[in-house]
């Protein structure tokens, strides 16, 4: 009941009140005027609101983080009553369920068309439609609403990906702790070369050496070569709900990037996620970028563990990894710690930070890891070119118009 309303009821009862103390026909000739005018608003107010009909068009199923959707919102009511404003709220994607609200003004009988922006700031699964519809009478008197009977459409909102250059892994890396992978498979020979600096004894062909009388080497078939691993960080993110969404975000496609990078160079990838429902990804060439595309839009930052710890879960099955890629919003010793570890046991190592407010002990620790030879990158998520977020609740926006019949 609004307050206007309120006020009008409270002017009603003082008239009845004074025209039966009075007698005076004036009173109760404002009185019924009064009545008129508030049994007025009621009904055009029901009428224009059970005779609305609103459609929206151009909801695409799947979308990349960041687009906007051009939908056409279409508009009538059969009202005969002047009535207020429509109100149409939208459910729309954004932080908690986001909401979208837009006034218009419809004479009676009148179908109109307007564009309106749809803009999908984060990745995750979305339902998009019309949820409800508010009708208002001229004298503001009665605001109702009814909630909407169309269906809702699922939106897919997939992290994007941009162009990163890829980690070059050799077929042997050889750390200093001279831990040496194997490329080779020694089952499989395939060709005898003159010896060249740098390889084994043990690949010393001795028989051909003493036929040829000089050394001679065996070759063998390569095996398959080396996989990266990235490991993007999914414990919970302590922030404001739309910064937790961006940081989320853009861990999501720095581990996407990285693996479309790898996968392109033709390096197979695995991406382990150790969220509280664990899954791993793998793949082979750019045909298997899809998975990795679906798994990262859905996959939940709740992960159970400490970064640190799957790290050092991580470790204990790098027998064939060439080069590892963590993604993280949060920068501490430990980490710093395991991934010099990783480096020094042969193994490329690019650290993603991703963050807003880089303090002065992290940055020394970026400079340890530099030195170490680790690749490191730091992503702000303020620098990204992103629309703004949808109005609350509470706000409204005009619609652009298309046209009006």
């Amino acid at each position: 009941m609004s307050a206007r309303l309120i006020g009008v009821l409270a002017a009603m009862v003082a008239l009845l009140a004074a025209g039966l103390a009075t007698g005076t026909r004036i009173y109760y000739l404002l009185f019924f005027i009064l009545m008129l005018m508030v049994a007025y608003s009621l009904i055009s107010v029901l009428w224009t609101l059970f005779t609305a009909r609103i459609s929206m068009k151009g909801v695409r199923p799947r979308v990349e983080r960041g687009e906007k959707l051009m939908t056409i919102l279409t508009l009538e009511h059969r009202s005969l009553l002047p009535a207020g404003n429509l109100r149409v709220t939208l459910n729309v994607p954004g932080a908690g369920g986001g909401r979208q609200e837009i006034s218009v003004s419809m004479p009676p009988f009148s179908k109109r068309s307007f564009r309106n922006v749809v803009r999908c700031p984060h990745r995750g699964d979305y339902e998009v439609g019309v949820t409800g519809t508010s009708a208002s009478d001229l004298f503001g008197l009665f605001e109702l609403s009814r909630k909407s009977k169309s269906r809702l459409m699922r939106v897919e909102v997939y992290p994007r990906s941009h162009a990163v250059p890829a980690m070059e892994l050799k077929a042997s890396d050889v750390g200093p702790e001279f831990r040496s992978r194997a490329t080779e498979d020694n089952a499989s020979p395939s060709d005898v070369r003159k010896w060249q600096e740098g390889d084994e004894l043990k690949k010393v062909h001795w028989k051909l050496t003493l036929r040829k009388r000089e050394l001679m080497v065996r070759t063998f078939e390569e095996s398959a070569r080396p996989d990266t691993l990235i490991i993007p960080d999914l414990s919970e993110i302590t922030a404001l709900q739309d910064l937790k969404l961006t940081l989320e975000d853009l861990i999501c496609e720095e581990s996407l990037s990285a693996a479309k990078a790898q996968l392109e160079a033709g390096f197979p990838v695995r991406m382990p996620l150790q969220s509280a429902r664990p899954q791993e990804i793998a793949g082979k060439s750019v045909a298997d970028l899809p998975g990795f595309v679906e798994a990262l839009m859905h996959v939940a930052f709740d992960s159970p563990y400490p970064y640190e710890q799957v790290l050092m879960l991580m470790l204990q099955r790098m027998q064939r990894t060439g080069g590892a890629v963590l993604a993280t919003s949060r920068m501490t010793s430990r980490t710093a710690d395991i991934a010099m570890r990783m480096q020094r046991s042969g193994i490329r190592v690019l650290l993603i930070w991703v963050t807003d407010a880089p303090r002065d002990e992290a940055l020394e620790m970026l400079e340890r890891l530099k030195m170490s030879g680790v690749q490191v990158r730091t992503v702000d998520p303020w620098q990204e070119d992103m629309p703004p977020a949808p109005r609350s609740k509470r706000g409204s926006a005009a619609p652009d118009p298309l046209f009006g019949v």
